[in-house]
């Protein structure tokens, strides 16, 4: 009898050492995402969610998407699509020292958000948190795991591929929904590597970097931003509806700068400015993605653009017009 109680208080004090290990184990993780800000997003174009998560799991939000060309009558600048919402997340399992399974326990809108509403010229329309959902079971990656690990897909939302070197291993946290298809990087604000990208002026960016861009036009809501560890400067701006990223940095050969990392089909050689370059064409969901690349007087350039409907551009005429001489 007294052999059966002590194993039965050895199998009890396991378990609770056990079920410790584990609260431990999330407790540990959960404090080392308090204060974190993340975001989901393709890096170009109008659109991201973005989270702010605290030490107790609990998160806020953010999703937005500009689209200019969605106009009609009271609302002839475009339509926005938002959603603020709340949640709480928690830990539910270690997989190994890098990898961990997080579960979206709870996800909820902000009340007051009115379906749909139009104010100076916009039409705003609430709608979910993308890529979020409750009850997914993420996957939480800490940095220095291998970027191998990732499909090509992950690897373009964690922007590995952003770099004009390709790190090997991830620099950030990286956050993983295989349901929702998407992909949040996360960092302490306070962390140089954060958010490379300023929003300047076009003042501030020609003092800055020395590029000066030319707004086309008939172009509206040109936005310049810098990259200055690349020397990346880039304009974005919408012309007849759609949204335009053109970007260029110093370059002594040919490389993709743009960003936007798909299959590109119907590529064709171009002249632009005066310099050999392509054009190609991608499919995302209902939208087009048409990309123009081309190299001269030691500088990289792109100029890129989202649609409902590619025929009819002409990208040439566009970058001749932004950066042509």
């Amino acid at each position: 009898m007294k052999r059966t109680i002590s194993l039965l208080l050895a199998i009890t004090m396991v378990l609770t050492l056990s079920f410790a290990a584990v609260s431990l184990a999330e407790a540990s993780v959960l404090d080392r995402l308090g204060g974190m800000e993340w975001c989901f997003s393709s890096g170009a174009g109008g659109w991201s969610t973005d989270l702010w998560t605290q030490a107790d799991g609990s998160f806020t939000g953010e999703y937005h998407d500009s689209e200019m060309g969605e106009t009609g009558e009271g609302y002839p600048d475009g339509t926005i699509y938002v959603c603020r919402f709340s949640g709480q997340m928690s830990v539910a399992a270690q997989v190994d020292e890098k990898t961990w399974k997080i579960r979206v326990d709870k996800l909820t809108p902000d009340e007051g958000q009115v379906p749909e509403t139009i104010e100076d010229g916009v039409r705003y329309v609430t709608a979910d948190a993308y890529g979020l959902s409750e009850g997914d079971e993420m996957i939480l990656y800490a940095p220095g795991t291998p970027v191998s690990v990732l499909s090509e897909e992950m690897q373009l939302w964690a922007h590995v591929m952003d770099q004009e070197t390709p790190p090997t291993e991830l620099e950030d946290w990286f956050l993983m929904s295989e349901k929702n298809s998407s992909g949040f990087v996360g960092w302490q604000p306070a962390a140089a590597s954060a958010n490379p990208w300023e929003d300047l002026t076009a003042e501030e960016l020609a003092a800055r970097s020395g590029v000066s861009f030319r707004v086309p036009e008939g172009a509206k809501n040109a936005v310049y931003r810098y990259m200055s560890g690349d020397g990346l400067a880039e304009m974005q701006f919408t012309f007849e509806g759609d949204e335009f990223c053109a970007r260029t940095q110093a370059a002594a050969e040919p490389a993709d700068i743009s960003g936007m990392y798909y299959s590109w089909t119907h590529v064709e050689e171009v002249s632009v400015c005066g310099f050999p370059g392509t054009i190609g064409q991608a499919q995302d969901g209902k939208e087009w993605v048409e990309l123009c690349q081309w190299h001269g007087d030691g500088r990289q350039y792109s100029l890129s653009v989202r649609t409902p409907d590619p025929d009819g551009l002409d990208l040439t005429a566009l970058a001749d017009q932004i950066f042509g001489k």
